[in-house]
């Protein structure tokens, strides 16, 4: 009863439309970008809405659910989703998601951050030089590889990512789509479509747990994720419709600005009052 009355001013001064507008921003830069969304998801709930970090968190990844699972809707039936690779690197990405939690004490945020600043930088430098712009052939090809040598890397990629997402509670996307772009040679559709087909068990599985431990506020989740089924759709519908080049350049500028945005934050944490602003 009383955490009830704890949280029921907060989940009181939320505006309907704030909420849709946000997870329709979220939902889109997610299926544009084959990201789960969560980067625009939690600073909008904590500037906002007034949620906690962590409450912010597992109401944002309650609503990728939703945003995510209708962002695969147009690519899938486009056919660009392998999903034969998408079960392999989920495979990784839940087993690593747990050793994660369990690390995350043990290992230090910020020394971590850079050297996944550094990774993504590099990463991004790659996607951008790259003119491959994918093809329905080119997607055969990288299910073919898949089978023959790709395999035990794929959850190996999946190991990382979910372990990193665990730690530094970022999303699994912004590393899928590039080593699957760069290392796997994927079109780039087809990177970002295979990377929302493992967002959404993972973000489900997240979700199933912040939920056992009662972070999740329902209402907002609700809202959210209203706004991220149509801007999910949107997302994707605009990647689709996109050349393959571009979109791979516009990742690229993403992930710099994601990589940047979180090795930032990550200093401030480390040095709060070192008065160091975010780079």
């Amino acid at each position: 009863m009383a955490r009830e009355a704890r949280h029921s001013p907060t989940i009181g001064r939320v505006k309907v439309g704030t909420g849709l507008l946000l997870g329709l921003a979220a939902g889109f830069t997610g299926g544009l970008f084959g990201v789960g969304g969560g980067v625009v998801m939690v600073p909008g709930l904590v500037l906002f809405v007034g949620l906690t970090q962590s409450r912010a968190h597992a109401t944002s990844v309650t609503a990728i659910v939703a945003a995510a699972s209708a962002a695969v809707v147009p690519l899938a039936m486009d056919d660009k989703v392998l999903w034969a690779a998408a079960g392999l690197v989920l495979i990784g990405s839940l087993v690593g998601a747990v050793a994660g939690a369990r690390l995350v004490d043990r290992v230090s945020d910020l020394w971590l951050a850079r050297a996944f600043f550094l990774l993504v930088i590099v990463a991004a430098i790659r996607m951008a030089m790259s003119t491959g712009g994918g093809s329905s052939s080119e997607a055969a090809a990288g299910a073919l590889d898949i089978s023959l040598i790709g395999a035990a890397g794929l959850i190996l990629v999946g190991l990382f990512a979910g372990a990193l997402a665990a730690i530094l509670g970022i999303g699994g996307g912004i590393i899928f789509v590039p080593v699957l772009a760069t290392l796997y040679a994927f079109p780039q559709h087809v990177a970002q479509a295979t990377s929302l087909a493992v967002i959404v068990p993972t973000a489900a599985v997240a979700a199933a747990a912040h939920a056992r431990v009662g972070r999740v506020e329902w209402r907002i989740a609700a809202i959210l994720g209203l706004g991220g089924i149509a801007g999910g759709f949107l997302g994707a519908t605009a990647a689709l419709a996109i050349d393959g080049g571009l979109l791979r350049k516009l990742f690229a500028g993403f992930l710099v600005l994601m990589a940047w945005r979180m090795l930032g934050k990550t200093r401030k944490s480390a040095h709060p009052d070192s008065g160091l602003e975010s780079p």
